[in-house]
């Protein structure tokens, strides 16, 4: 673009337009308006010069620094620089801006790198036009950006490493390290952070809390040093106590001060071993004991190692140098340290802080387009795991590694452990902006977090389809012999498959919904082996609920090991994908080299390499620094993808599909007649949650759960509503925020999980098709090792996925890996710039010495840039603070905060506390009370009027249950204290007692009882409350018409303030185990022979054989007749989407029947029956309901023997097997059957005591005729065939 030379304005007529015919020797010298007016017509007269090539166009993508392999150094920006401006002269120095050389280029390059709102050039040039246009001087080109941004980057960003993985896939690893270093010098996080564990004494709220943390992690990581005064004392080395006791710390942690006092209000400790003096003629030193340990204050410390080392000699004390150990019943040479030099963090530190940094790892796969088309991007991130519950899963807390269209997940694991076994081994230098000093940062991996799929792709496991499904035991499925254990020395091979199947298939592939097989009959069939029979399915459902071996990373190791052996040693691909099958091991990464191996030489692949270079990170995790680490055991559950995604799925899904339109109706009503008060959530849409079943999100499952109990509760089976109301119990429990006590939570919670398992068995063993069902077992163990499950859930992480997405959308997607990876790190330098975070000045950000100490030396951004996440225009939201996540939480209001109503101050006798409980408040002359509309409970949550809530009566001791009350009043005393703070004084409650358990529901039960009047500071948070709907057969057309409206039931299924709520849960009596699987078991074998008879009736050809067997003939005597072998059940059941149809396989409304006899039904004997099903109807007073399906099966036998049916080959079959007699016996077993849930819905209706209630009624009253276990099982079985 030719440049023009903009006019002298020294010598400007500023009346004069024609700028060539100035005469420069009138000039005057201009005032202060004169120069306003130079100024705008220099630049006009710049663009009438360039016309509209005033913008800088630069879409050549060869000169842009972004393409890979281009050399470009761009100049360095330090304070005091010039920038060029748009039209190539320089504008002076804005330190105000620093490091951008003015406010507009801040602005422009913070608005390029927004992370969900990213630029493309042409959509930055339009932006650029637009501000040229509306007058706005110096606007830089895209050119000049783009330089900026690159100074920036290469000058104080996070360097993107490139790595070649083993598989060959090249991918970019952001430096792990410096991201931690940057973290450190942020003020908005490091003062957050924390470093140490903590022994809360039972209370669980956060990781650092949590066993792993606390015990489990190898103390030379977890922070291995503590200063006291100008003494460092770390682990593994000699000291002195204050009583001259020499220790040998073990373990670093701290402790409150006092009991329930702020977490910043804590004291260090320390776990150590008694040092005992061994002085003798040979020997001069110390035995410790590892087993005689003790816990120490840091007040009791006094001299730290180099201190013991100048003073043992002046005490007459033996050389602290010399240690020996004793374990068990051996003396062992001291190995933890060099007992001459001491711990090697001595030596590293120079004298500063070391102190660790734990993080979440984070792998997933996502999709890098907009559209549906699949384009798959694995991708790994991570948090600190120091950081507080409510911050720790923020999109700015959330960090990028890697991400890559080809590198599997494995080999992209590779960089990243090769960039945290340096770290671990050399530490990482960073300044710590809240000591205001450098610190040696040790990080390590507290869990890896991911779906299902994933993790098991991280710990070497087949998946949840393979026979041994589960990554955390060696629990295993159908297909396995329960004689035959894996050998964990060594590899059980049993049959061989056929070598023609590939090694990366030899395992069944793993699905979302992780079923191990949809059809265990067909599968089996398909593999030769015979069906499953009964002891079969019971004998796998225990292995499923039972006690499991947990799989170990030593295991995994010795087997990829003895796998990798066998292949090199000529043993073939049958053998290898045997011993994959045969022990649920699947090394992805090993998979590639092994398919090499058996393409070409065994030397020209393995070249005399240990077999470790072969295997994926795994086993590096027993040979490197990262030590610590069980893949298996430290990949927590993930109950977004478990229970959210998983459970209540799959529940609703089936509970839809089972309903008719009429019912789909009903069930929309009520959903959107559910009162949502005190559940933090948005009325119900409930046309989207039944038509939409199948494409639900996080959002509106987590509705479900807790109003699927008001809802479902005559809509399906009662088998399936007790499974529901089991599940909306236990998932309160398990995203319970904070543990008060964690051996009693973790109790409840097991007791919960086997009551929800119990009653999915006694529904059916179907869905122990499906491997989460076992998972969730592991869940307490998790919970007590790494925090409330809350913590190691993935919904951060999953919204991340937007992000990269959004990035791998306007990359040039010819190296996505390297375009991801540096746009993520350039956006994260610009976070750490508004942060007002410190770097340094002298290049790029380094982790290795020398760093420099003097503060001086740390650079911070100008005063303008972290001005701009302090604007707060009204109407506009600030989109810079709120898209880098660097808006502060919101205040809450102080507790006790009012809104007024609209009326005027009232004396006492007029309001309706006065009448409601006189005398409570005494009367105060001249005193006026002000009524409010709502109040601020001590949770933080606003409570209106009609609300109810939870209170806490001062009075009462602190171990009673709150008070459960409705807000009818607030009243404010004017012209009081609590009047300038905009605060109320009293509260009015009726108040309700929790009377007992609701029939239907299993929730309390409460009724209204008397008044109280309570201090504001009372209020503890709002609670849910329901009309027992089910009592009264509430309905209605548009919404919900509630009879007897004072009939209530307490929600504890809310998952909003459950820590709270879960203190009035019921206990629910526990259903026995071998009850319930035998139960289940009858009700999978139905719905198996149920499809059997479907598909046979498809295909009348493929009937079995016929053989002799007695039936009933019904009237008083018996007779011998011919009937069909495979029906010896005498089997018979209807699909038509009812509520109390069983469950099958089958799709649609299908009557499905077996008949006996050959005959002809006239309509005199449809009536007979008709008539005869009604006197048993009165007989067992059966509903209307029950009785329409008797006439139902009535009308469909009768249709099915008619000569006008349709299909002629099915009226042939079925009316040789028709027969009077046996429809009578069929219809009075039938009815037997009604008349058992009819008398369980009795029972449960009017017993207080629901012990047996289940087993009396659905098992032939188990309980009041003391049956006997296999007595009790076959009972179930006739229920089961009856139905």
């Amino acid at each position: 673009m030719p440049q023009v030379a903009a006019p002298d304005t020294d010598n400007y007529d500023v009346f004069q337009l024609d700028w060539d015919a100035i005469d420069h020797d009138q000039l005057y010298v201009p005032s202060a308006h004169d120069e306003q007016l130079m100024t705008m017509a220099s630049n006009l007269a710049g663009w009438l010069a360039d016309g509209e090539d005033l913008i800088c166009l630069d879409e050549d993508g060869s000169n842009s620094p972004d393409v890979e392999g281009e050399d470009f150094d761009p100049e360095l920006l330090q304070p005091g620089a010039t920038c060029p401006a748009q039209r190539g002269d320089t504008a002076p120095p804005n330190a105000t801006w620093f490091p951008w050389p003015d406010k507009k280029t801040c602005i422009l390059d913070i608005l390029w790198h927004l992370p969900r709102s990213l630029f493309s050039d042409a959509q930055l040039q339009v932006i650029l036009w637009g501000l040229s246009v509306l007058g706005v001087d110096n606007v830089p080109s895209t050119r000049i950006l783009k330089d900026i941004d690159s100074a920036l980057q290469s000058q104080y960003s996070i360097p993107s490493v490139r790595y070649q993985g083993a598989l060959g896939h090249v991918y970019y690893v952001n430096h792990l390290p410096s991201i931690i270093a940057q973290e450190m010098a942020n003020p908005h996080v490091c003062p957050h952070i924390h470093h140490y564990p903590e022994d809360a004494g039972g209370q669980l709220d956060q990781p650092w809390q949590a066993s792993r943390w606390l015990y489990e992690i190898d103390p030379t990581i977890a922070t291995p040093m503590i200063c006291k005064g100008w003494q460092d004392f770390y682990v593994f080395e000699p000291m002195k106590l204050m009583d001259g006791t020499v220790i040998v710390p073990e373990r670093w942690y701290t402790k409150p001060s006092t009991p329930g006092s702020p977490s910043s209000d804590f004291e260090y400790w320390g776990r150590a071993w008694r040092a005992h003096p061994v002085v003798s003629d040979h020997t001069c030193g110390y035995v410790v004991h590892m087993y005689e340990t003790m816990e120490v204050r840091a007040s009791q410390f006094l001299l730290s190692f180099p201190h013991l080392l100048q003073t043992y000699r002046m005490d007459g004390q033996p050389d602290p140098r010399n240690i020996i150990e004793t374990r068990g019943c051996g003396v062992l040479p001291w190995t933890l340290t060099n007992p001459a030099v001491g711990n090697r963090w001595h030596t590293l530190a120079w004298g500063h802080r070391v102190l660790s940094y734990m993080i979440w790892l984070y792998c997933d796969d996502t999709s890098g387009n907009t559209s549906k088309k699949w384009n798959k991007h694995n991708l790994f991130l991570f948090t600190a795991a120091g950081l507080p519950r409510v911050m720790v899963h923020k999109e700015s807390s959330i960090h990028f590694l890697a991400t890559s269209n080809i590198a599997p997940p494995l080999e992209m694991l590779d960089g990243i452990v090769d960039q945290l076994e340096y770290a671990q081994m050399h530490g990482v230098w960073a300044w710590d902006i809240e000591a205001r000093e450098m610190a040696l940062v040790i990080p390590a991996i507290l869990a890896m977090l991911g779906d299902n799929p994933m993790q098991s792709k991280l710990a070497c496991h087949v998946g949840l389809q393979g026979k041994y499904f589960c990554r955390n035991c060696w629990v295993h499925g159908a297909g396995v012999d329960s004689s035959q254990r894996p050998d964990l020395a060594g590899i059980a091979v049993t049959n061989s498959d056929d070598d023609a199947c590939s090694i990366q298939t030899g395992s069944v592939a793993t699905d979302s919904d992780g079923s191990l097989h949809r059809d265990v009959t067909h599968q089996l069939k398909c593999k030769g082996r015979r069906s499953e029979t009964m002891q079969d399915l019971v004998d796998r459902a225990r292995r499923f609920l039972g006690a499991n071996p947990p799989r170990t990373c030593q295991d995994t190791v010795n087997k990829l090991r003895s796998m990798f052996h066998e292949v090199t040693s000529s043993k073939g691909k049958t053998r290898y994908i045997k011993m994959k099958t045969d022990t649920g091991i699947k090394d992805t990464y090993m998979d590639v080299f092994v398919e090499r191996i058996l393409k070409h030489a065994v030397s020209t692949i393995t070249q005399g390499r240990p077999v470790e270079q072969f295997m994926s990170p795994v086993g590096q995790f027993l040979h490197s620094f990262v030590s610590g680490l069980d893949p298996h055991q430290d990949t927590p559950v993930e109950i977004l993808h478990v229970i959210l995604l998983g459970f209540l799925k799959y529940f609703w899904r089936d509970a839809i599909s089972r309903l008719n339109d009429a019912q789909k109706v009903e069930l929309q009503v009520r959903l959107a007649s559910f009162d949502v008060t005190g559940l933090g959530i948005p009325p119900l849409a409930g046309q989207t949650l039944v038509q939409y079943a199948g494409s639900l999100t996080r959002r509106d499952f987590r509705t479900i759960s807790q109003a699927a109990p008001f809802v479902l509760y005559d809509l399906v089976p009662r088998e399936c509503y007790e499974a529901f109301l089991a599940l909306s119990a236990l998932i309160p429990l398990v995203w319970q925020p904070c543990i008060d006590n964690i051996d009693e939570h973790l109790a409840i919670l097991q007791v919960a999980i086997d009551h929800f398992l119990n009653c999915t068995a006694r529904w059916t063993l179907w869905w122990f098709n499906k491997p989460k069902f076992h998972i969730i077992r592991h869940l307490p163990d998790h919970i007590r090792r790494f925090g409330p499950a809350i913590l190691f859930a993935t919904e951060g992480f999953e919204s991340y996925n937007a992000i990269i997405r959004d990035h791998s959308i306007h990359s040039n997607r010819q190296v996505p890996s390297w375009d991801i990876a540096h746009g993520m790190a350039r956006c994260h330098h610009v976070r750490h710039l508004l942060s007002g975070g410190k770097f340094h000045a002298r290049g790029p950000v380094s982790t290795e010495l020398p760093y420099s100490n003097d503060e001086q030396d740390w650079l911070m951004p100008g005063s303008g840039v972290e001005s701009l996440v302090n604007i707060n225009i009204p109407s506009f939201r600030n989109v810079i603070a709120d898209y880098f996540g660097l808006i502060d939480e919101p205040l809450t209001l102080e507790a006790g905060s009012c809104v007024h109503d609209k009326t005027r101050p009232r004396p006492l006798e007029k309001t309706m506390t006065a009448s409601r409980a006189p005398y409570v408040l005494q009367h105060v002359e001249c005193r006026l009370y002000q009524t409010c509309q709502s109040v601020v409970a001590s949770s933080g949550e606003t409570c209106r009027l009609g609300d109810f809530m939870l209170a806490q009566d001062p009075r009462a001791a602190s171990s009673t249950l709150p008070l459960v009350g409705r807000l009818h009043e607030l009243l404010q005393i004017c012209h009081s204290p609590a009047q300038q703070r905009n605060q109320a004084n009293w509260i009015l409650l009726e108040m309700f007692e929790v009377t007992g358990s609701a029939d239907i529901y299993n929730l309390p039960w409460i009724q209204a009882s008397s008044w109280v009047v309570l201090p504001v500071t009372a209020l503890t948070c709002c609670v849910n409350v329901q009309h027992n709907c089910a009592r009264h057969r509430c309905t209605g057309s548009a919404a919900v018409s509630h009879l007897v409206p004072s009939d209530l039931i307490l929600n504890t299924a809310q998952m909003h303030n459950a820590t709270h709520v879960q203190q009035f849960r019921t206990q629910v009596q526990q259903l026995d185990r071998d009850w319930a699987i035998h139960t289940g078991t009858a009700a999978e074998l139905n719905a198996q022979k149920i499809k059997m008879l479907k598909t046979s009736k498809a295909n009348p050809a493929r009937q079995p054989p016929m053989t002799s067997r007695p039936v009933y003939e019904g009237g008083d005597d018996w007779q011998r007749t011919m009937a069909p072998e495979d029906e010896s059940q005498g089997l018979f059941s209807y699909e038509c989407g009812d509520k109390d149809a069983p469950i099958t396989s089958g799709d649609g409304p299908v009557f499905s029947e077996v008949l006996r006899r050959e005959t002809e039904h006239s309509e005199d004997h449809v009536k007979h029956l008709k008539l005869w099903a009604q006197k048993v109807a009165t007989e067992f007073g059966l509903k209307a309901s029950q009785f329409s399906e008797l006439s139902m099966f009535i009308r469909v036998s009768h249709t099915l023997s008619s000569p006008h049916h349709s299909d002629i080959c099915l009226h042939a079959q079925l009316r040789k097997n028709l027969d009077t007699g046996d429809l009578r016996m069929r219809i009075w077993q039938l009815a037997i059957g009604y008349r058992l849930l009819n008398g369980q819905d009795e029972i449960m209706a009017h017993s207080v005591n629901m012990q047996n209630a289940v087993e009396m009624a659905s098992a032939g009253i188990k309980g009041g005729f003391q049956l006997s276990v296999d007595q009790a099982v076959c009972g179930a079985l006739s229920r089961f065939c009856i139905y």
